[in-house]
């Protein structure tokens, strides 16, 4: 076995009884030198945080018959709200989820400024946000609705997370078929990320113009001119 094997050199001189010296104890050391760093807390913690997410993304994905994301119920309320806000009159509608009774509800309707719309941003729960921004775009006075969905970071439960992500593509929709154009979607995690240069860059992105490299032209030939006749 100390012939085959070029560890077992190591384990042979450094062992100090049988046991060490047997083919268990060979496996042993060599798991322990396969073995990677120990993890930290965070690393742990985000390892089992992806975990949980893969587990339920399958959960959802095996109940689902149909389409890969949920459909929720919207409340009454919520419904009423999103028809005012189609028809103008107020331009911001925050959605919350209840994981409980598995529905989408209303938990803000307003009119606010472009330099209000952060403060609106939740550090504790994600929330679906529609905003009907008005502002000026090449001499031209425009509104356009941005939806934002907002989720805090790695502090929400996995169960939270996993039904806001699951349930957005489906909302949307209902929102296309509500005839609320949406012109531009984001995920933000705080509102430092609205402020109103943001949402204008959201819904009038930059234009990244090409330009061609210049080529230069080719030098006159060194020889005698030519007469064509």
């Amino acid at each position: 076995l100390i012939i085959r094997l070029k560890e077992e050199a190591v384990v042979s001189t450094q062992s100090t009884g049988v046991e060490e010296m047997s083919l268990q104890g060979y496996r042993n050391h060599t798991l322990s030198l396969n073995a990677g760093a120990p993890m930290t807390s965070a690393e742990k913690e985000l390892e089992e945080v992806s975990r949980n997410e893969a587990m339920m993304r399958s959960q959802m994905e095996g109940n689902s018959s149909t389409l890969p994301g949920l459909s929720l119920p919207v409340t009454q309320e919520l419904q009423s709200s999103l028809e005012k806000f189609k028809k103008g009159f107020i331009n911001y509608v925050q959605v919350k989820l209840d994981t409980d009774k598995e529905e989408l509800k209303l938990w803000d309707c307003s009119n606010i400024t472009a330099e209000e719309f952060p403060s609106k941003i939740p550090d504790d729960e994600p929330r679906y946000h529609l905003f009907n921004f008005n502002h000026t775009f090449e001499g031209e006075q425009m509104w356009s609705v941005v939806f934002i969905y907002s989720c805090p970071g790695y502090n929400v439960p996995v169960k939270q997370r996993m039904m806001y992500s699951s349930t957005k593509a489906s909302f949307l929709e209902g929102l296309v078929q509500m005839g609320i154009v949406i012109a531009a979607k984001r995920e933000v995690s705080e509102g430092e990320e609205v402020k109103e240069n943001d949402v204008f860059d959201m819904v009038h992105p930059a234009k990244h113009v090409s330009r061609q490299n210049f080529v230069k032209p080719k030098a006159p030939s060194k020889g005698g001119r030519r007469l064509i006749r």
